[in-house]
């Protein structure tokens, strides 16, 4: 997912994300081809088998498709603009892009957000409110967990600000942050940053985590994974979902029912459908699948 050859200087992430903004405002692009659809947004998504969907959906109808990663953001403005055809998102969507954009919403499924510490960081578990404590700066310390004496350098990737869920679920505005912390613009930076500093803490979707970069930690002893998150136990979800413009094309319906239905197979093995997640009243009794 990311070489170790990749530079600070040189970001293919960062390109990417640069050219997009760029199309997003450029006046609008001749139309496409009937027969072809463009996707962007999250990039735990993408990366997360999108691109294999995508492939094996053009395989199947010999409808192309392009995928981009970006950010909900860039999601929702190009299915405003009409550059986009189907967006993703790992926020909450907005009350008014359901009710004055008109976007159809359609939820995928959830993901872990996983707390990340460096690869040599021994440190197995904390409560949720040892986590919360660290990342708006009342516990500095490693030594005030239980661990060696180490100053704490929190790694923090505040995006969407302007939506609900995802890192606000543990730190609810951006302003609580703590002091004195790395802020990054994307996933990668964030597994950049934590394998460059050794006593660092950081927040991503479980889908992007590389062990060669960085470790995702249990929370309340819950190890983040599929078990965890069908059952409920695990306290930070992504909810990641699709979205489509009101007078979407018949081929963007299609591929976003192909992902939701037997492209499904090809997203990441740590992604939990809706229809995967336990009922309430069979997580309290301990019934059901």
């Amino acid at each position: 997912m990311i070489s170790k050859s990749m530079k600070r200087t040189r970001n293919p992430g960062a390109a990417a994300l640069a050219g997009l903004c760029l199309w997003l405002l450029s006046p609008a692009a001749p139309g496409r081809a009937a027969e072809e659809i463009v996707w962007t947004g999250e990039r735990s998504i993408y990366y997360g088998g999108l691109q294999d969907a995508a492939n094996e959906f053009t395989r199947l109808t010999k409808i192309k498709v392009t995928a981009i990663p970006g950010g909900c953001g860039a999601a929702s403005a190009g299915v405003k603009q009409g550059k986009v055809d189907v967006g993703g998102l790992c926020c909450a969507i907005k009350e008014e892009e359901l009710s004055k954009f008109g976007f159809k919403h359609y939820p995928i499924g959830i993901e872990g957000l996983a707390i990340v510490v460096h690869p040599s960081n021994p440190v197995k578990s904390l409560t949720q409110q040892q986590v919360r404590d660290i990342l708006t700066g009342k516990i500095t310390n490693w030594r005030e967990v239980g661990e060696k004496d180490r100053p704490i350098k929190v790694v923090a990737r505040p995006h969407c600000t302007d939506r609900e869920g995802n890192w606000k679920q543990i730190v609810p505005d951006k302003k609580l942050l703590a002091k004195g912390r790395i802020d990054v613009k994307e996933d990668q930076d964030v597994l950049l940053a934590v394998k460059d500093h050794e006593n660092s803490i950081g927040i991503i979707g479980l889908n992007m985590v590389n062990p060669r970069f960085a470790r995702a930690i249990a929370i309340d002893g819950i190890v983040p994974g599929r078990p965890s998150l069908i059952d409920g136990t695990y306290p930070w979800k992504i909810q990641n979902s699709l979205i489509l413009a009101s007078n979407s094309s018949a081929a963007a319906k299609k591929f976003v029912d192909f992902i939701l239905g037997d492209g499904r197979k090809l997203l990441h093995k740590d992604l939990v459908f809706l229809d995967e997640v336990k009922p309430a009243s069979a997580k309290k009794t301990g019934k059901g699948k």
